[in-house]
């Protein structure tokens, strides 16, 4: 059987769906901007000057404030400075963002054909489950003597996992989109070259420092998912100024 792009499963169409459904799942993708927001606000609160080429993502929820690391040891990634105050704001904003995707994909199920939509929720559980623990096992751990070892095992595998369930999501996405949405599909498959590029590099090189290579790797899911909450949001606002049709007279 020769596979085309005819055969491929497509979503229902928008009308299928109550508005109501509609608007709380682009609201609920749409909020993904506070991971962001969160961001921004806790790096100003460093002590010295949060760098976003060559500090880590997770630097901004370590509860330790451990000062200047080295590579002396292997142990750090890159020279950096970690030393973050307002650290409980970006560990709760790592669950918060991983429960709001949960709860999106649950919203979308019945927009996805059978057992696509299954496959969505579980991916976006496990994406979501693993986002959390990110924030609640704190990364850089490992890089001091007597770091904590839960935190150390298992930041970077949720990171991982977070990341590869991420990709999944916007390939499954670029299926379901790719014969009533061509141009939403070509933006999702350019988030997945991004983030995948960036994900293979990382091994072998930091063009972008080893914080910015990172940030191309993670941060193209989180911003698909806040223009995929977007345009959910303005296709309820078309179905809302379009005219319902007068009933037949008999």
């Amino acid at each position: 059987m020769q596979l085309t792009i005819e055969a491929l499963p497509q979503a229902r169409p928008v009308d299928s769906l109550s508005t109501r459904r509609t608007v709380l799942a682009g609201a609920l993708l749409a909020a993904t901007l506070i991971y962001f927001l969160a961001e921004l606000i806790v790096a100003r609160q460093w002590p010295r000057p949060y760098s976003w080429s060559h500090n880590m993502i997770s630097d901004l929820g370590v509860p330790e404030c451990l000062g200047d690391l080295s590579r002396d040891g292997g142990l750090a990634v890159s020279d950096r400075f970690v030393c973050s105050p307002w650290h409980p704001l970006m560990n709760i904003t790592f669950v918060a963002v991983g429960a709001l995707g949960i709860a999106a994909a649950i919203a979308l199920g019945p927009l996805l054909p059978r057992r696509w939509d299954t496959a969505a929720v579980a991916l976006a559980t496990v994406n979501g489950v693993a986002l959390a623990c990110v924030g609640l096992f704190p990364g850089s751990a490992g890089e001091f003597p007597g770091g904590p070892q839960s935190r150390i095992i298992v930041h970077p595998i949720a990171a991982y996992v977070e990341h590869v369930t991420g990709m999944a999501l916007m390939t499954l996405a670029a299926l379901l989109l790719l014969r009533s949405r061509a141009r939403v599909a070509a933006i999702t498959v350019a988030c997945i070259a991004v983030s995948g590029l960036a994900a293979l590099i990382i091994p072998w090189a930091n063009p972008l420092g080893a914080g910015g290579t990172e940030r191309a790797a993670i941060d193209p899911f989180l911003w698909w998912r806040c223009a995929l909450g977007i345009a959910l949001l303005m296709t309820a606002w078309r179905a809302l100024l379009r005219p319902t049709p007068e009933p037949a007279l008999t």
